[in-house]
């Protein structure tokens, strides 16, 4: 009689969609079924259950509806996935349908099933893995936080990198480091937990240098740039080889975005290898690069890549040098003279390549040549929040003036003036007012007459005479003190009465100043 039973019910449910279109008694009488301990002798009847559940999903409206308003009805029959292959595959699909969307997802989490697929993930066939990893990455992205927070406190890490060293198929390898991403991306802890994973970071480098499937070494490159942020994680990938692997790939040729995020990890990484060598064939495809694209995104990451390689490493100085570096940075000044963030990073290269190098002379010279220094000197102005762009053009400024063919044509700009008159106005900190003091100071060395009356007579009408005479009368500044003392010593040594009378003046009213403070 019970086997009567069970056979009808069995067969009621394969054809419920043509015989009742109320979803609500369909759901309670699986319900019935799966509450009647008889039912689990029939694996025949699971499965019909279970497909019977898949169809209300994939039907959609008040069907999918009913399902999302019982968890109970999942919640039983998670409890049987991986019991039986063709179950398990029918589950697998049936989380993967509802995975697709937003209240699918929330009653996965809710129903415990993330934490049996992760479990189970291992043991599966590779048919039911890519159901399983499609849903994990669907719930990444369909709730992001709450999935990764889910998947990560069942070791979903520890889990997917399990996966990928096993080297499954590269389609099941693209969805494992697509989750992994996407975990990195949304949860704090998984980020650290994959940053500080030796075992995934050699993983992912021998993967990316093996693979020859593009969708997989795209997806491990988008990872790099958020691992590379890491500044121990850095080492390690540097030492794991990560570098000439991602010079290769930009030789590749590949679109912008792929370009991007290689560069962007090894701008990550370019603090990391100031001092080392051998990277002689990365600096010239940069150099190659960036004349040859449009997109300012990765001129950024290169420029600032450049200012990291450049700064302290005379061989590397040398080499972006005798490769036309100058001329490059010259022309993108030229063209995107009003995007401040890329005007930094330039600048900042040129003065460090204009500084301390055995080529720092041709350096500078280049730069007179390719008529860059009017497009410099229009970066002398006074607005706080462009501090470290000004900082870094009164630093270059400071490094061509140390070449006399150079100071004809700042002196025609007035830079002498604009920088005395930044001085006077922004002398708040002894940062600042080192920068400024020392430029003046390298102007005032000027030997040829002609030049100097016009270095002092902008000096002068800058109005920062008083404020050099108040640091050189100052015990408290050292260097600052010293520099000021000679800067004030030449001009009262110029031979126009002037300028003579404009420091005696100010040296006395200051020192009456001071007095009267006292008293």
């Amino acid at each position: 009689m019970n086997e009567e039973k069970n056979f009808e019910s069995k067969n009621s449910l394969g054809n419920f969609d043509q015989k009742n279109d109320n979803a609500a008694l369909i759901v309670s009488e699986l319900i019935d079924l799966l509450n009647d301990e008889r039912t689990y002798r029939d694996m025949g009847i699971i499965i019909e259950i279970t497909k019977t559940v898949h169809l209300l999903i994939k039907q959609g409206g008040s069907r999918s509806n009913e399902v999302l308003a019982h968890p109970n009805l999942i919640i039983t029959l998670t409890k049987l996935f991986n019991t039986d292959n063709d179950l398990t595959r029918l589950l697998a699909s049936l989380f993967h349908d509802l995975s697709i969307e937003e209240d699918g997802i929330r009653l996965l989490l809710l129903t415990g099933v993330i934490p049996i697929l992760l479990q189970t993930l291992e043991s599966l066939n590779d048919d039911v893995i890519n159901f399983v990893l499609t849903t994990l990455r669907n719930c990444l992205i369909g709730l992001n936080n709450e999935s990764a927070e889910e998947i990560q406190a069942h070791n979903g890490c520890m889990t997917l990198i399990s996966l990928l060293i096993h080297r499954h198929s590269n389609k099941q390898m693209n969805f494992l480091a697509d989750c992994l991403l996407r975990l990195a991306m949304f949860n704090t802890n998984a980020q650290i937990y994959l940053q500080t994973s030796k075992l995934f970071l050699q993983e992912l480098v021998t993967i990316l240098d093996e693979t020859n499937y593009n969708k997989l070494s795209f997806t491990l490159i988008r990872m790099l740039p958020l691992l590379s942020s890491n500044i121990n994680t850095k080492s390690i990938l540097i030492q794991f080889n990560i570098i000439p692997i991602l010079e290769r790939i930009l030789h590749m040729k590949y679109d912008y975005k792929i370009q991007r995020y290689c560069l962007l990890t090894l701008r990550n990484l370019s603090d990391q290898i100031i001092h080392m060598d051998n990277f002689d064939s990365l600096i010239i495809t940069f150099l190659q690069i960036l004349p040859s694209t449009n997109d300012i995104q990765i001129k950024m990451y290169i420029i600032d890549i450049l200012s990291n390689l450049s700064c302290e490493n005379q061989s590397n100085k040398a080499l972006m040098i005798r490769n036309n570096a100058i001329q490059i940075l010259v022309t993108i000044i030229i063209q995107n003279d009003q995007r401040d963030n890329i005007i930094e990073s330039t600048l900042c290269t040129l003065r460090h390549l204009t500084g301390k190098c055995p080529l720092a002379h041709e350096a500078r010279e280049y730069i007179r040549i390719n008529h860059a220094i009017p497009y410099l000197i229009k970066y002398l102005h006074t607005k706080e929040n462009s501090w470290s762009l000004l900082k870094t053009c009164i630093g270059l400024i400071r490094n061509l003036a140390l070449s006399s063919s150079n100071l004809i044509i700042l002196c025609e700009h007035r830079s002498v003036y604009k920088i005395g008159k930044l001085f006077f106005q922004m002398k708040t900190t002894p940062e600042r007012i080192e920068l400024f003091i020392t430029t003046l100071f390298v102007f005032c060395r000027q030997q040829n007459e002609k030049l100097q009356m016009s270095i002092y007579d902008q000096i002068i009408d800058s109005g920062c005479i008083e404020t050099l005479v108040q640091f050189a009368s100052s015990t408290n500044f050292g260097r600052i003190q010293q520099m000021s003392m000679e800067i004030l010593d030449d001009l009262s040594q110029s031979d126009r009465i002037e300028h003579r009378e404009m420091i005696r003046e100010t040296d006395k009213s200051v020192k009456i100043a001071q007095f009267l403070q006292q008293s």
